[in-house]
């Protein structure tokens, strides 16, 4: 189908190339464009296959996926691109977000998981494994001591505590849905989250969020 999302996916272990490959067969949400060995090949690829969701694996011959990250991020803005990797350690999930990513999954995502959170993605949000978005909460380390929020960026998360959507906060405020989302992407870019339920639970880590 034309309007299908289309994947390409960089992965060198053949079981987990063999396992997205039967995936992507048989749903209709997606399109295996093409299947990578290696970062360098993926670069190639990329030049001539149109693409909308990027699955990279981290460790990789060659070139690492999180070197071809940045690159991919410069050079294909558009694409969204989604880490899919056995590593959970903190220091590493927070250095790749600050590049871009538009999703962290782990390989032990259950298949009807993973591609329900791909359809998140493609729909602007920003997955992360349970697991991975709990350690983040639970051992980063909380170092801001005042509020971080505007006014105005207090009372939109104020909102979304109580469960509004961006048209009811957009109209409740008398501003434009466009302005919510922008709020919001401020909000969770002041509190280093990634959606809202880790941005509710990190405002009230700080007290600012009762």
């Amino acid at each position: 189908m034309r309007n299908t999302p289309r994947v390409i996916v960089i992965e060198d272990r053949p079981v987990i190339q063999q396992r997205l490959a039967d995936l992507f067969a048989h749903t209709k949400n997606f399109t295996l464009r093409a299947l990578c060995t290696s970062a360098e090949d993926a670069i190639e690829r990329l030049k001539e296959t149109p693409c909308d969701v990027l699955i990279v694996d981290l460790e990789l011959p060659g070139m690492s996926g999180e070197d071809l990250i940045p690159q991919v991020r410069q050079q294909y803005p558009q694409i969204k691109i989604v880490v899919f990797t056995v590593f959970e350690d903190q220091a590493r999930i927070v250095r790749l977000m600050k590049t871009g990513i538009d999703g962290y999954l782990l390989k032990d995502t259950s298949d009807e998981l993973l591609l329900a959170e791909l359809q998140v993605i493609l729909l602007g949000g920003a997955p992360l494994s349970p697991r991975v978005a709990r350690k983040i909460l639970e051992e980063e380390e909380i170092t801001v001591s005042e509020n971080p929020l505007s006014k105005r960026e207090q009372e939109i998360l104020n909102f979304l505590a109580l469960g509004l959507n961006y048209r009811d906060i957009a109209d409740d405020l008398d501003i434009s849905p466009n302005t919510v989302r922008a709020h919001i992407a401020r909000i969770y870019e002041k509190l280093e989250t990634t959606n809202k339920i880790e941005a509710l639970n990190r405002a009230r880590q700080l007290k600012i969020l009762e």
